[in-house]
């Protein structure tokens, strides 16, 4: 595996930064690009994780930092900014010459994975969607749901969800698969949370290779 570091200009002192894992030979066709969440960046240790064990595994990974990150804010952009940059790596990655012909697979942590769905339900092609912790509603507001994109997407989704997320009661989760016209499959990690953490911890190596297992089920039962 061949880990490249890649810059894009976006305008006058405004630079987006890639990271792309390249296997020595792509066995699983394809390509994964992972947005990070709100409260994180591309070397989260779930994000960098799963980029980089599907990489040795065969599978293109890409990982990016949103801009306002790389500018050292705290506060995400406005959703239309993050999907246009969002777009614009899906577009950057396409059209290099040596991975045309990939399927693409779009995903990413909670606002990444949100964002993810949202260009997808709109226009970005992708040949399926992969949620790590897909962020369906605010901590305590269970009946105000982010799900009007997840009823729009054209392909297979597949949701990993922590047993404890407060971001996903597991329930409103089921009622939302059961009203999507596509394959939507869902796996739980109890007793853990949104980032996939224990109580009082963080995720261990353990959660981080059944994930990784999980990933590369799917995408060989498509």
């Amino acid at each position: 595996m061949e880990i490249r570091q890649l810059t894009i200009n976006l305008g006058p002192d405004r630079k987006l930064r890639l990271v792309l894992g390249v296997p020595r030979t792509a066995t699983l066709d394809g390509i994964l690009v992972l947005a990070h969440g709100a409260n994180n960046n591309m070397d989260n240790p779930l994000i960098k994780g799963v980029h980089e064990r599907l990489a040795r595994e065969g599978l293109v990974t890409v990982r990016f930092n949103f801009p306002y990150i790389e500018e050292g804010r705290k506060h995400p952009d406005p959703d239309p900014a993050l999907e246009g940059v969002f777009r614009l790596v899906v577009e950057y990655v396409g059209e290099m010459e040596e991975f045309k012909g990939l399927e693409m697979f779009l995903g990413g942590k909670s606002m990444g994975a949100r964002i993810a769905a949202q260009i997808v339900a709109q226009d970005v092609g992708a040949n399926g969607l992969i949620f790590l912790g897909y962020p369906l509603h605010a901590p305590g507001k269970p009946e105000k749901l982010r799900d009007q994109p997840l009823y729009q997407l054209p392909c297979p989704a597949l949701f990993i969800e922590g047993g404890r997320d407060p971001f996903c009661h597991l329930d409103r989760l089921g009622t939302v698969l059961s009203q999507m016209p596509v394959s939507a499959c869902v796996h739980v990690l109890p007793g853990v949370g949104h980032s996939y953490e224990p109580p009082g911890g963080h995720m261990t190596a353990e959660t981080l290779e059944e994930v990784n297992r999980v990933i590369l089920g799917w995408l060989n039962s498509l």
